[in-house]
């Protein structure tokens, strides 16, 4: 079953899709909650997220996907997003998803893609005691070294931004709020604080470079790091994505139907 759920957080009506497989009346599922990546959607691009929850549907495992505030179908502009608010809403997602009624609350992980890999990441150290695996594609976990060291976001210089008040991201107003915000955030420090059983993909034609997905993996002792051939950041051609499907779904396998 395939339904539209909402939640409420700060003050912002966030919009998802739930994906809960077939079962007897109040039965619960292991369930997966998905963070999409920065400016997209849940669906992630050319339908990944969908096919990722359908592959877990039919497997036993429930999925849940929210759009972010300021992102999709949820409230907010998208002038006004920031990352601390990415994981302020990351982390009562898991809250609010935990709480329903199809939801096994003792077998729970995260699946973030690009940035939303990067929020999964703190988002678990934070809530370490309370998920039972951590999966993270393409993490872009270069964003911070980008614009503060570099001045650049996505290849494009941020100088702009203190005298327009904006960054101009593919037409959409990205606010000044986003990049003060950023001198708050420690990614790996607060990552390595999870050390449940991690999974990362990441392709060889992706722009993030390799080095991080192996800066994760220095501070992780349960970690696991799948390197596929040709992938890019997307997982934009056939083979690439069934790989990343595959290896996705051994690793929920493992962690949430066959672990004791």
């Amino acid at each position: 079953m395939i339904k539209f759920v909402t939640t409420e957080i700060n003050g912002l009506t966030l919009r998802g899709t739930a994906h809960v497989p077939d079962g007897e009346p109040g039965q619960q599922f292991p369930t997966v909650l998905m963070f999409h990546g920065f400016g997209a959607v849940r669906d992630e691009g050319f339908r990944l997220f969908i096919q990722m929850s359908n592959r877990l549907m039919e497997n036993g495992i429930a999925a849940v996907r929210f759009d972010f505030g300021c992102h999709g179908e949820s409230d907010g502009e998208f002038e006004d997003f920031t990352f601390s608010q990415e994981l302020n809403e990351g982390s009562a997602l898991i809250d609010a998803v935990k709480s329903m009624s199809f939801v096994d609350s003792t077998k729970f992980s995260l699946l973030g893609e690009s940035l939303g890999s990067v929020a999964a990441s703190i988002v678990a150290g934070k809530r370490s005691t309370e998920l039972t695996s951590l999966c993270m594609w393409s993490p872009a976990a270069s964003f911070l070294d980008e614009i503060l060291n570099d001045h650049t976001l996505q290849g494009k210089t941020v100088d702009n931004v203190e005298k327009d008040g904006y960054f101009d991201f593919y037409g959409l107003k990205l606010g000044k709020a986003f990049f003060d915000d950023l001198k708050n955030i420690n990614i790996f420090d607060n990552a390595k604080k999870y050390q449940g059983p991690v999974k990362i993909v990441y392709g060889t034609n992706d722009f993030i470079p390799e080095k991080y997905s192996h800066k994760y993996m220095d501070g992780y002792e349960n970690g696991e790091l799948v390197i596929v051939q040709d992938g890019d950041h997307g997982w934009q051609s056939v083979p690439s994505r069934k790989r990343i499907l595959d290896e996705t779904m051994k690793f929920f396998r493992k962690t949430l139907l066959e672990a004791k």
